[in-house]
């Protein structure tokens, strides 16, 4: 598959086998952005290519499943969402629906997968992979293979997820958190506590704290540049969205500590790397944990929970929530008012107070 742009918009033309057997070449234009040219062509590519496995035979799920990911994945997917195809096969496929066939699968089956899968989940993790299963169980079902789709219907258990007052630290928290970090000579020099100091300060998202080189930090100029975020396989990508492409201002204080943190790096990758290259398994949420336990915190957030933190505390210090909009690098503020609902109904109230005061004085 190759995408470029055109003074028309992008383009995308792709080869695939049709459902004859030969191999097609097509092509279309016009697109306003580059994920929506991917995005046809991973549709136009599955939709019109032809499956190796036929009707009438003992399909394993399996071998289908590998298929039809293989076929989405020569389409054209994101890093992070072929990852998330790897994980259903290794920790759905491989343990629930080894050496079942196809015809096997019943509404039955799927339901007592979802129930047993879901038992130490959340509900949203449960609805990701679901998803995945679902487009290829649908698949079959449109090649013939299935007389009938046994994920239609079927009921999605799982533990909600915390609300978003329940992810983040209190101002005094985060104040703590924070002080302790800069008082401790060890902790500002390491790289997992020193990058946890950084998401707190900038609600930076942990891939793109990840992705940072000594290039995007501008001493001058008092501020972080946002342009490209580190994949759970180690690789560098451009974000999701324009609007994660942004400059951050941060305040002396990181870089009072910066200077300390880079003065006592004895070597640097071939990047520049502020994290030497890490990976996202060296997020580590167990080190958080044990810095607020320590401290005695109510609540025990993750590493992205610092991001909720910090938006938290500026929105809780008046800053206008279009500017933390995309300080955060959210697509539009409609976003940020889902994710932070609880914090505007607040301060809603809390105008609503000062307005009342203010009009009770009116001689």
């Amino acid at each position: 598959m190759a995408v470029y742009k055109t003074e028309h918009g992008w383009r995308v033309e792709i080869s695939f086998k049709d459902t004859t057997g030969k191999y097609r070449k097509k092509g279309k234009r016009g697109f306003k952005t580059k994920k929506e040219a991917e995005a046809w062509a991973a549709e136009y590519s599955v939709a019109n290519s032809k499956p190796t496995l036929q009707k009438g035979t003992l399909t394993l799920f399996s071998d289908y499943f590998d298929e039809y990911q293989q076929l989405r994945f020569d389409a054209g997917l994101k890093e992070t969402t072929k990852e998330s195809w790897h994980a259903v096969r290794k920790y759905v496929v491989d343990v629930y629906f080894k050496n079942v066939t196809l015809d096997q699968i019943t509404r039955q089956m799927y339901q007592a997968f979802l129930n047993d899968y879901s038992s130490d989940k959340k509900r949203k993790s449960v609805v990701k992979r679901h998803q995945i299963m679902k487009q290829v169980i649908e698949q079959a079902f449109h090649d013939g293979l299935i007389p009938s789709d046994p994920t239609y219907g079927v009921i999605i258990p799982g533990a909600d997820s915390k609300s978003a007052d329940e992810k983040f630290l209190q101002v005094d928290e985060l104040n703590q958190l924070l002080k302790y970090i800069e008082t401790n000579d060890k902790l500002i020099k390491w790289n997992t506590s020193f990058m946890i100091y950084l998401i707190a300060l900038s609600g930076l998202r942990a891939g793109e704290a990840l992705a940072l080189t000594r290039d995007d930090v501008d001493i001058d100029a008092h501020n972080i540049s946002v342009t490209k975020t580190k994949q759970r396989s180690g690789e560098s990508t451009t974000p999701k969205t324009k609007s994660s492409i942004r400059t951050i201002a941060m305040p002396d204080r990181f870089f009072d500590n910066y200077e300390t943190f880079i003065s006592a790096k004895s070597e640097w990758n071939d990047a520049n790397e502020l994290f030497d290259g890490r990976r996202w398994a060296t997020i580590n949420n167990h080190w958080l944990e044990r810095i607020e336990r320590e401290l005695g915190f109510e609540n025990i957030v993750s590493v992205h929970g610092l991001r909720h933190s910090h938006v938290s505390y500026l929105l809780s210090k008046g800053v206008d929530i279009n500017y933390a909009s995309k300080r955060l690098g959210h697509s539009n503020v409609t976003i940020t008012q889902q994710v932070y609902a609880h914090l505007l109904r607040d301060k809603q109230q809390s105008e609503e107070a000062k307005t009342l005061n203010i009009l009770g004085k009116i001689d």
